[in-house]
């Protein structure tokens, strides 16, 4: 199905929810802290990052930020019983914030919809400092044939 990214800190929350995951024949990654999860989403391939924070207020929005700048951004779903997180999730873009606690199949089943959703892929244009784009530039490419 997808491959899922789950950033989770608790160890036995993580083998719950990643066990459900895989179950459904999902693909799951791990990541214990907001800058092993950039790293991993960084690589590329990731359909879903699983977000489940205790407190949103500190690093989930700059993560998101963070990843919002890479070429493929993953949808990201946030899990938290904090109540300042329905107006972070919202903040953030998240395409889904599931309040906790909540039952592994709830979390399966919002993921594999947002899995088969199609996203769109920006392309991101690294220009040099002080390149030349008028056309008159050289490009390479031999307009007289």
């Amino acid at each position: 199905m997808g491959s899922i990214l789950v950033v989770e800190t608790d160890p036995d929350t993580r083998d719950r929810l990643g066990g459900a995951l895989r179950e459904a024949h999902h693909e799951v990654l791990v990541a214990r802290t907001m800058r092993e999860a950039y790293l991993r989403v960084s690589e590329g391939g990731i359909d879903v990052v699983v977000i489940d924070s205790y407190d949103p207020r500190v690093g989930v929005v700059e993560l998101v930020k963070e990843i919002g700048a890479l070429p493929d951004t993953p949808p990201v779903v946030l899990m938290s019983a904090s109540p300042h997180a329905p107006e972070i999730s919202a903040r953030i873009g998240a395409a889904m914030f599931l309040p906790k606690p909540i039952e592994a199949g709830e979390l399966v089943a919002a993921v594999s919809r947002l899995v088969g959703e199609v996203r769109p892929v920006r392309a991101i244009v690294d220009h040099e400092v002080g390149e030349d784009f008028s056309e008159d530039a050289p490009t390479g490419l031999d307009s007289r044939r």
